[in-house]
């Protein structure tokens, strides 16, 4: 029996997450030398402090958007092979998710349309047919 409509648009949207946070890594790192002029304009500190911050902040944003996205995928193939508690866990990581960019203060219309596209996803995610279909009898 194939997940019902809300699921699969759910699981599908939760993945363009994941891909949409591996693309912003991919660009930060194509920007780094733009990111290293900011730091050094925005903090006035030497251009070699803020190349070191700026390589710090490449990591760390890549790290969790790693961690993210293979959250994100992962718990899309635990939902598609029924396993409830995968709603669960992929609803912690998307409020962590959220946590993480509140308390950024990075305000970026890439966080807007993560921010939407998660919305969406929880609420289908959490909607009858969903619900029915993971914790129904098999």
């Amino acid at each position: 029996m194939a997940p019902p409509r809300p699921l699969r648009f759910s699981v599908v949207l939760w993945w363009t997450v994941a891909i949409l946070l591996l693309l912003q890594a991919g660009l930060m790192w194509s920007g780094r030398a733009q990111l290293v002029q900011q730091i050094a304009e925005q903090q006035h500190v030497m251009a070699a402090d803020a190349a070191a911050r700026a390589q710090q902040l490449v990591w760390v944003n890549t790290g969790l958007a790693v961690v993210l996205a293979a959250a994100y995928l992962g718990f899309g193939v635990a939902l598609y092979r029924r396993h409830a508690w995968a709603r669960i866990g992929l609803s912690a990581f998307a409020l962590l998710h959220l946590v993480l960019v509140l308390g950024s203060g990075a305000v970026l219309s890439v966080h807007l349309a993560l921010l939407v596209l998660g919305v969406v996803a929880a609420v289908l995610l959490w909607r009858a047919p969903s619900t029915e279909w993971l914790t129904g009898e098999r």
